[in-house]
């Protein structure tokens, strides 16, 4: 008995002695990581200026695998999408129906299924009359293309989008965007693509001409002619739409 019982004294020490061990015991391990863009995008600002109903024209947007992605031995191809969404800015008329709006300050419009909204009204810049308001821009979305330089019909790995179209619709509670896929792929040495944004430009209440339907549908053959003229109160504003280029997928 006396053996059985010195045994599981014994036992019970060792149970007690382990974790005093343990908790004097520490190991670090460092880890590091570099992050980069996988894409070279540009965000200068597209500008069309001054445009007329009915006419059609064309800027350039290019991307590109950045050089640290193009370094890098174990990724290959990155796919993206190009979406188009809601400009907010701070606007004003001057004399002579003149409109301007603040460069220093746009901010991109958030799109709900409830509508399109500019969050908290900003601080209003020095310079931004008493008069202006913050809001969202009249929409250019809808009438400008992207185009890249090969197409997937045409044996490129790119979509397209013509002029005329919804950037985006509602479906329940659902926001259904209209974006565009891109692709670039070094395996092909496809590591940039040249988009052309083809800017239609749209006309006003009952002052369209009579070839705007053919406009239109030349254009965009789906689109419905009515559904894009715009209201004689909105003739002279700055409209606005900010393109949005996000890397959807990262393959090796």
């Amino acid at each position: 008995m006396k053996k059985i019982f010195v045994g599981l004294l014994t036992l019970g020490a060792a149970l007690v002695v382990i974790p005093m061990f343990a908790a004097f015991e520490a190991h670090v391990i460092n880890v590091t990581a570099k992050i980069e863009n996988a894409l070279s995008v540009p965000v200068d600002p597209i500008t069309f200026g001054t445009v007329f109903p009915q006419e059609e024209l064309e800027k350039f947007l290019r991307i590109a695998l950045s050089q640290s992605f193009q370094d890098e031995e174990r990724v290959d191809d990155v796919e993206y999408i190009i979406r188009q969404k809601p400009k907010c800015a701070w606007s004003w008329q001057t004399e002579g129906e003149v409109w301007n709006i603040d460069e220093t300050s746009t901010q991109t419009g958030h799109v709900t299924v409830n509508g399109v909204s500019c969050g908290d009204t900003p601080i209003r810049p020095t310079g931004v009359p008493a008069s202006a308001t913050w809001g969202v821009l009249p929409s250019l979305c809808e009438y400008i293309s992207k185009h890249p330089d090969v197409t997937i019909e045409n044996g490129g790995n790119d979509g397209s989008l013509d002029s005329f179209h919804q950037p985006w619709t509602i479906d329940g509670q659902s926001v259904i965007w209209t974006d565009v896929l891109g692709r670039l792929d070094k395996s092909e040495s496809d590591t940039s693509d040249t988009w052309t944004i083809d800017l239609a430009v749209p006309c006003f209440g009952g002052f369209c001409g009579q070839d705007w339907e053919k406009f239109v549908t030349d254009i965009n053959p789906t689109a419905i002619p009515s559904e894009y003229t715009q209201p004689i109160g909105n003739e002279h504003k700055i409209f606005g739409c900010d393109l949005w280029v996000e890397v959807a997928g990262v393959s090796r």
